[in-house]
């Protein structure tokens, strides 16, 4: 017997094993303890997994705010690059304060109503209790129906790190000669008004469009990128190209060269590869964290995986078509980027064959869309692509949800055909991108009129002459052509 054992015992697995074994004894018996679930469970139980993954989810999400700034930082030029870092970091400051005050009961609070949901700022409590483990303010029943073993702690956390995201958006887009403070009014009418707003018609209590056109969103292709995607385009729409841009002047606003003036390369392609890579880290929270399944996380992650990876082979195949040849480190990135957003409404409902097809056609869309935005029809001057990628993208990956959604997904319900469903999912991703689009309009503009009359002495750098509303709220959001040649750095907070 003895040398029986002491065979046995060579073998690590063995010895392992009576290891395990002795522990567990000792744990339940010999101290006179059953190996039995001590936790009471109540109605405010939840589950402790599920809302350590939230957490860390909201954690990625709130990451990618390091993205986006380094990608902007190293897209644009170097004399901009402090003023864009330090719109990078308050916008989240900005947007989490307004969301906080108005935002989140607007966009997730009780109501009958089917536009919008509770006003009021959020001042209960959220301390856990040995009576409550989960306390749940009032007015949030749909909340705690929809995500039932989720801490509202984090729940609140992980849509603050959402709004913050949506707001960061529109930075790329009007980088370089938007006077900060612009910026940071605009950031705040965005997140606690326009972006909750729409939001509430998706995820809200009775929002219309879930309920009526039965529409899905996942993880935001349309509440988010779509909204953050419009918003940037108005701002870059109202503010006009750059000085030297498409041949633009900004002192006598209009394009007298006919061609463009000056260097526009990215000064530093490393912060913009960094910024991509922390991007790509930060939507495995923002798609992964979105699904109320535990076990649906890894099917999430995959399908986001290889919308990714198709996006960017979908430029390096396609970029030279129409480049000649020539695939730029900018065009990869955004071809990437462009396969996220696409994925981020369908992560949950695609196979894995979808989810390619679905990021290889927003990688190209996003070519397509830089190509439109530098011709001669529109010029708009987008630095960092962003109008292509979040609001192209966002339009594509909302209509593909009716296309390549399988109904074996507990995350999709669908009552309707493809054809149908389709249909109502452009129908409703429309009528966010025109809500957002006359909203964000009005907001440039009175946040534009009231810098102007604030500062009535901007006028003097520019040409003379009779001037129109939108002339005046560009010369209100816009820095002066002294201070653009100099580089925004000069006047970070002006």
């Amino acid at each position: 017997m003895n040398s029986l054992f002491k065979r046995l015992s060579k073998h690590k697995s063995f010895t392992f094993l009576v290891t395990v074994s002795f522990l567990t004894a000792l744990s339940s018996q010999a101290f006179g303890q059953e190996p039995t679930n001590t936790i009471p469970l109540s109605n405010d139980f939840f589950s402790a997994i599920n809302t350590i993954w939230m957490m860390i989810a909201a954690l990625l999400v709130f990451f990618m705010n390091a993205g986006f700034a380094m990608l902007e930082a190293g897209i644009c030029r170097t004399e901009n690059a402090t003023n864009i870092l330090a719109k990078n970091l308050i916008v989240f400051c900005v947007a989490a304060t307004a969301f906080f005050i108005f935002g989140f009961r607007f966009m997730f609070g009780d109501s009958s109503n089917p536009v919008f949901g509770q006003f009021g700022i959020l001042v209960d409590s959220l301390f856990p209790s040995e009576v409550n483990l989960n306390p749940f303010p009032q007015g949030f029943e749909n909340l705690r129906f929809f995500w039932q073993d989720r801490s509202f702690a984090a729940i609140f956390f992980f849509q603050l790190s959402f709004a913050g995201t949506t707001a960061t958006i529109v930075s790329g887009a009007v980088a370089e000669r938007i006077k900060f403070w612009g910026f940071i009014l605009f950031s705040f009418v965005l997140a606690g008004f326009i972006y909750p707003l729409v939001g509430y018609w998706v995820w809200g209590d009775h929002g219309w469009l879930a309920s009526v056109l039965n529409f899905h969103d996942f993880a935001g292709s349309t509440v988010i990128h779509c909204v953050g995607g419009t918003a940037a385009l108005v701002g870059a729409w109202i503010l006009r190209p750059r000085h030297g841009k498409f041949g633009y002047d900004s002192a006598t606003e209009s394009f007298p060269y006919g061609e463009e003036v000056g260097t526009f390369e990215p000064c530093n392609p490393g912060f913009t590869t960094l910024g991509c890579l922390i991007l790509w880290v930060g939507w495995f929270g923002f798609n992964g964290g979105s699904t109320r399944f535990l076990e649906y996380v890894p099917h999430v992650l995959i399908t986001t995986v290889f919308a990714s990876t198709s996006g960017g082979l979908a430029i390096l195949l396609y970029s030279p078509l129409v480049t000649g040849y020539k695939v730029k480190l900018s065009s990869i990135i955004n071809g990437i980027l462009g396969g996220l957003v696409s994925i981020t409404a369908s992560s949950a409902y695609v196979d894995i064959l979808g989810a390619c097809i679905i990021g290889a056609v927003g990688g190209v869309l996003v070519l397509l869309g830089e190509s439109l935005f530098q011709s001669n029809l529109l010029r708009i001057d987008d630095p960092v692509s962003a109008v292509p990628v979040h609001l192209f993208c966002g339009i594509w990956g909302t209509v593909a949800v009716g296309i390549f959604s399988q109904s074996i997904s507990r995350e999709f319900n669908s009552l309707h055909t493809i054809a149908q469903q389709t249909f109502y999912q452009f129908l409703g991703c429309s009528c966010v991108i025109l809500t957002t689009l006359l909203l964000s309009l009005l907001a440039w503009m009175a946040i534009g009129l009231f810098l102007y009359y604030l500062n009535p002495s901007v006028s003097y750098h520019y040409s003379e002459g009779d001037i129109g509303v939108l002339t005046t709220v560009r010369r209100g959001l816009r820095v002066t052509l002294e201070d653009e040649k100099a580089g925004s750095d000069a006047t970070i907070i002006m």
